[in-house]
């Protein structure tokens, strides 16, 4: 049994640690808030302008976007209001490998992903941009194939070198037209991730 004294330290330790929590993300929430209210005309220009440029791939005729269906891309509510944005693509993809002594050669389907997320940074005139690009297994249930969440980072063997998550802090000022249509070349599998200039000009969060 918890003596009272203890008890009550505990709780009132908990207060001040939830004090101070709140305090670094109304901290946020403001410096956020002021990169907006001054970059908000280039921040929403851009992402209109990948809003259309994917929707615009996703009306053309199926045999020019066979490999990858279409692009997604939504806006999402966040606490800190920051204003997240993000565009998502997969094309299916299958390799031979080795499947131990009984089945040395199995053939294994995986979903092939990009990610790439948009949101004001708490750093005045920075953008914090999210790359992902991963592979997920697809196991097959009752004859359909379904993606395996529990194992979401799961590579082919040989690709395993080219799984990729970074964040970073990118200009404002970099945010242009033709950066939108290298986004849009790399969600439509026509480059691959050294074509995003973010990859080699930002500044890594972590």
């Amino acid at each position: 049994m918890v003596h009272w004294l203890e008890e009550i330290e505990r709780q009132e330790s908990s207060k001040k640690r939830s004090g101070r929590d709140s305090a670094r993300v109304q901290d946020k929430m403001f410096r956020i808030k002021q990169n907006y209210e001054k970059n908000s005309r280039l921040y929403n220009h851009f992402i209109l302008k990948l809003d259309a440029l994917a929707e615009r791939v996703n009306n053309l005729p199926v045999e020019h976007r066979e490999i990858f269906g279409k692009i997604t891309f939504k806006a999402k509510q966040t606490r800190l209001d920051n204003k997240l944005h993000y565009f998502s693509s997969s094309q299916r993809v299958q390799k031979t490998e080795f499947g131990g002594l009984l089945n040395p050669l199995k053939n294994v389907h995986y979903k092939h992903v990009r990610l790439i997320y948009f949101n004001i940074a708490k750093i005045m005139d920075k953008v914090e941009i999210e790359v992902k690009e991963e592979f997920l297994e697809k196991k097959r249930r009752d004859g359909k194939l379904e993606d395996d969440h529990k194992s979401h980072s799961v590579k082919p063997k040989d690709e395993r070198k080219d799984r990729f998550h970074q964040v970073y802090y990118y200009d404002m000022s970099n945010l242009t037209d033709e950066f939108a249509f290298k986004i849009i070349d790399w969600l439509s599998f026509r480059e691959n991730i050294d074509h995003l200039p973010v990859i080699h000009d930002g500044e890594t969060r972590f």
